[in-house]
């Protein structure tokens, strides 16, 4: 497959990811989930599909998302979300590789928009931490959500499996 080049320096994210999780948030009790994330690319096209998927202990279902990441110049990186909870969510930042080899991308600025029926995300902000090999990556969810300041909701070790 011909891999655009915006995309190119990121097929490495090409796969499934697989791995545990823990969340908090003051309106929730704290809780351990499994999380599933898959990226699949389009030949010649700038952009990779993503998918994310979460489980209790139990194996149900608890959350999911689709979107796409969109590689830009200069590290530059957008993030384009839908959930079903009812929150669509346009993300920005960057990818910048680190002096250990390993590779950091922040998507900072967010832009949150909520359907009527949805609880209130007002901010969001993706933290993702690749070790040097491009195997497992630890990622960070932070939310401005419900009338809390914005703070870590979720946190996650992910490993390449596919």
């Amino acid at each position: 497959m011909t891999m655009h080049e915006l995309v190119a320096p990121y097929e490495f994210l090409i796969g499934t990811w697989e791995g545990h999780g823990h969340g908090q948030y003051p309106t929730l009790d704290d809780f351990h989930y499994r999380e599933t994330i898959t990226f699949t690319a389009t030949e010649g096209k700038p952009f990779l599909r993503y998918e994310q998927r979460t489980a209790n202990s139990d194996g149900v279902a608890m959350h999911t998302e689709v979107g796409y990441l969109r590689p830009q110049v200069s590290g530059h990186m957008e993030f384009v979300l839908a959930q079903p909870t009812g929150q669509t969510e346009l993300l920005e930042g960057t990818a910048t590789a680190n002096d250990d080899g390993s590779l950091t991308m922040v998507l900072g600025y967010s832009e949150v928009r909520n359907t009527t029926t949805a609880k209130l995300v007002e901010h969001t902000m993706r933290h993702y931490v690749f070790d040097t090999h491009r195997t497992s990556v630890y990622t960070e969810y932070d939310m401005a959500a419900m009338g809390e300041e914005m703070q870590q909701h979720l946190s996650s070790e992910l490993h390449k499996t596919v």
